[in-house]
């Protein structure tokens, strides 16, 4: 009869225990417990550019050209969706710039209203980028405001340069940049409150690809050398980049 007893002691308690671990294998964490979130990043970048050109084709010496971009306050908006694991995909708009600028250099006299104007440009400068990353996150059994996760995401962007002179002696010319980048994003997400949370990141850029062409309108030039098409591949490029953004849930 006590082993009886026994025996169905033990089975409720494993019965109990099974209950238990069943419980804690499908608990999630509640603050993923969320569709869709709208954010607001601030993206900041440090950015360096470098291309080179020969100096004619026979020679071996060649021109370095090399720009840098720090960035520091640049707003962008983002939204994001879970998926069927409890990860999240996000799509940001990155760039979004259409400007035109006007230089100009002139000699004046001060005695004189005239000036004579020697050199000068328009430039027109459009930029579009956007990025779509996945995000897998950590933490997802345990409820706790602090989720780290990590992101893959790829960055398709365009951006072209054109320069129109203001003097007839000179020619319009212009760059065009499509490419892509590609990222890891170790990331940090804070929640809040039931419907706000922020979230840091550091993208790291692993690969920047993209073709540059470059248009002269110099008549002087034969036709066949005034587009000049480059493809240009570069892994762990000078890209520096840190967002801080805060979430809405939807």
């Amino acid at each position: 009869m006590w082993r009886q007893r026994k025996n169905k002691m033990k089975k409720h308690i494993l019965i109990i225990l099974l209950l238990l671990f069943i419980k804690n294998g499908w608990a999630q964490n509640t603050n993923l417990d969320y569709k869709n979130a709208i954010k607001i990043y601030n993206l900041t970048t440090y950015e360096e550019y470098q291309r080179s050109e020969k100096l004619n084709d026979t020679s071996s010496s060649y021109y370095n050209y090399t720009t840098t971009n720090f960035q520091i306050l640049h707003p962008t908006i983002a939204f994001q969706w879970k998926t069927k694991k409890n990860n999240f995909q996000e799509i940001e708009l990155t760039s979004f710039i259409i400007d035109k600028a006007v230089t100009k250099t002139e000699i004046k006299n001060a005695t004189s209203t005239n000036a004579q104007l020697i050199s000068g440009k328009d430039i027109t400068t459009t930029s579009i980028a956007l990025r779509y990353e996945y995000i897998l996150n950590f933490n997802k059994s345990k409820d706790r405001k602090l989720v780290p996760s990590i992101g893959f995401g790829i960055n398709p962007y365009f951006k072209q340069n054109k320069f129109s002179p203001v003097l007839s002696s000179s020619f319009p010319t212009s760059e065009s940049y499509f490419g892509t980048r590609v990222f890891v994003a170790p990331r940090l997400t804070y929640y809040l409150k039931p419907r706000f949370f922020i979230d840091i990141n550091i993208p790291l850029c692993a690969i920047d690809t993209y073709a540059l062409t470059e248009k002269s309108e110099d008549p002087s030039l034969p036709e066949s050398e005034r587009t000049v098409k480059t493809n240009n591949f570069q892994a762990f490029p000078t890209i520096f980049s840190g967002r801080l953004g805060i979430g809405l849930k939807l």
